[in-house]
């Protein structure tokens, strides 16, 4: 089998791949909560993007025809978009819904141990600030981020 059988068998590979997290990027844009994260596909694609720059660099010492190596580049391009793409959506779901996901076990267990640091870490600069620039000023029993007063049994506050 010469190597470039082995590329054919790694572009198939990474193909296939790249559908599934094209596929996981348009549902995570449609969908109105944040959906759990596909650590394996996540992996998979990041070992493929490696192994396409390490072609790229063989096919640079080797001498390969121009075209080929710029195609190759435009599908590591291509993949490399399309990840982060993916990745900074679900950051900017978990930005924006920051409150409600970090009081939620469900939507806290769909996300990535990273993206869980994230959210712990946006969930605490929001309520230092709240409590600094408004709940500080406000009378006993409305300074709560998630309570209305000081009534309320429970945290009945949309945030």
């Amino acid at each position: 089998m010469s190597s470039w059988d082995d590329d054919d068998d790694t572009a198939a590979a990474a193909a296939t791949d790249v559908e599934l997290l094209k596929r996981a990027w348009r549902n995570e844009k449609a969908a109105p909560e944040i959906l759990r994260f596909d650590s394996p596909l996540v992996s998979r694609v990041r070992e493929q993007i490696q192994l396409l720059e390490e072609t790229l660099d063989d096919f640079a010492d080797s001498g390969v025809d121009d075209l080929v190596v710029s195609l190759y580049q435009m599908d590591l391009d291509r993949t490399l978009f399309l990840l982060r793409s993916y990745l900074r959506l679900r950051l900017q779901k978990i930005e924006k819904y920051t409150m409600h996901i970090s009081r939620s076990d469900d939507l806290l267990s769909r996300l990535s141990q990273q993206e869980r640091r994230f959210a712990k870490s946006c969930a605490e600069i929001m309520e230092k600030h709240l409590e600094q620039s408004v709940l500080s000023k406000l009378p006993y029993g409305y300074d709560s981020v998630t309570r209305q007063s000081l009534s309320s049994t429970e945290d009945d506050m949309v945030l």
